[in-house]
């Protein structure tokens, strides 16, 4: 068997009107084969430019690409390098093996991508939201977490199957409706996956903030015969295991849910290793260090992947791919 390996792709532009610089990245990701998702990172004012992006980037990729279409997510969080940046992730030459990517619409109206092989099936999900951007994170975060759990139970599968997971969130780190916004995420995604065993240990992820876009999902997740491992960095605390000292909730009425992912996650076959690595930050332990250095807290951070690769590496003599 094989595990056909997802790559990714960025484009960005600058200068010209939103529009045009949307169709010129856009126009980037047609040419391109077996493209699976788009990520268009986005400036806007407020939540109602925020949805008129979204609705022109979920048309044009209807009017543009042939099925089975590419999911699409917004970002509201201008890059520093550009107005726009589009991610682009698409899935590999495939010659030995039979494959097949079909387009899916569940009983959400979400439109999802199924990847199937002898072996192993893949659903590649985006651009899961509340219906209401207005409404508390955690209300949000419920109507989020539900969709993504129908398409799971669809295809056969729970939350333990998801290997990576991409989390934003707008005002991240702020205090709204007396709770911090990625505390009220992290209690909900823990009563979500509470119904799921977790026997490769729970996805690579990232929380993101944005400035815009409320509550926004992305997701992959796997069943069948890939081997698939938790990687963990002895140089940082676990977050699913932190410690309630470093979890900042209001609330009188329950306990903290931690982050519920790991510092990566490895995908392989006899012949390659495809590793997922989760957001990573300046954390030692699980405290942050040196707090308010940017070029400081850039150096940990890359030392922390470093060293999570290199501790992978030192594992066995499988070729690795990162991500």
């Amino acid at each position: 068997m094989k595990y056909h390996r997802i790559i990714c792709n960025l484009y960005k532009t600058t200068g010209n009107s939103w529009e045009q610089m949307a169709e010129e990245l856009l126009s980037s990701a047609v040419r391109e084969e077996r493209v699976l998702r788009l990520v268009l990172f986005t400036r806007c004012t407020d939540n109602q430019e925020y949805k008129f992006q979204r609705s022109f980037l979920e048309q044009w990729v209807e009017r543009h690409f042939v099925s089975p279409r590419p999911v699409v997510s917004l970002v509201a969080q201008k890059p520093l390098v550009a107005d726009l940046v589009l991610e682009v992730h698409s899935l590999v030459e495939i010659t030995d093996e039979a494959v097949t990517i079909e387009e899916q619409i569940s009983s959400f109206s979400v439109r999802y991508l199924r990847i199937m092989t002898p072996h192993y099936r893949e659903i590649i999900v985006g651009g899961l939201y509340a219906d209401d951007l207005n409404l508390p994170v955690r209300e949000q975060s419920e109507q989020a977490f539900r969709k993504a759990e129908e398409i799971l139970k669809a295809e056969q599968m729970n939350f333990g199957n998801i290997v990576r997971q991409w989390n934003y969130l707008e005002n991240i780190t702020d205090i709204a409706h007396g709770n911090q916004c990625y505390q009220d995420f992290n209690d909900v995604r823990t009563l979500f996956y509470a119904s799921s065993e977790w026997e490769s240990g729970y996805p690579a992820a990232t929380g993101i903030g944005t400035q815009h876009g409320g509550v926004l999902i992305d997701f992959n997740a796997v069943s069948g015969e890939v081997n698939i491992a938790p990687l963990d960095n002895d140089w940082q605390r676990a977050a699913h295991v932190y410690s309630d000292e470093v979890l900042i909730s209001h609330r009188a009425d329950g306990k903290k849910g931690t982050p519920k992912f790991e510092r990566g996650k490895s995908l392989s076959d006899r012949r390659q290793e495809v590793i997922y690595i989760s957001g990573t930050a300046a954390i030692r332990g699980e405290e942050s260090v040196t707090t308010g250095d940017v070029l400081s807290q850039t150096e940990i951070t890359l030392e922390n992947i470093q060293h999570l690769i290199g501790l992978e590496e030192g594992r066995g003599e499988t070729t690795g791919t990162f991500r």
